[in-house]
């Protein structure tokens, strides 16, 4: 499979904090206390480069992870694509499915053969 962990985790514990450093801006339905899984990660920095194309698409909507923290991903993972999915919140493939399915086909065409 994909490495979607090792190249998601350090991002999404890069936003928590920044949330949590800015006064809170988590979600306060999610909690920053609910997530541990976030906070396990903030020491961890993938060290490779991937071996896969790699987009991440933001939602300029989610209220989860703010759209201002889409620039720690780009920062962490400056060779992949980066989109924002306008008007989209933290569940893209909820808020436009057809524009969610046209990016994983894009993503998955650029993988080499």
């Amino acid at each position: 499979g994909l490495p979607v962990g090792p190249l998601l985790l350090p991002a999404l514990a890069a936003a928590v904090g920044a949330a949590e450093a800015s006064g809170g801006a988590v979600d306060p339905a999610i909690g920053a206390a609910r997530l541990p899984v976030a906070r396990a990660g903030r020491g961890y920095a993938f060290a490779g480069a991937p071996t896969v194309p790699v987009t991440v698409a933001w939602g300029t909507r989610n209220r989860i992870l703010p759209y201002r923290q889409a620039a720690v991903a780009r920062t962490r993972l400056p060779g992949a694509r980066h989109l924002d999915l306008t008007g989209c919140g933290h569940v893209p493939m909820h808020d436009d499915p057809e524009l969610v399915a046209s990016v994983i086909l894009d993503t998955t065409r650029a993988a080499p053969t």
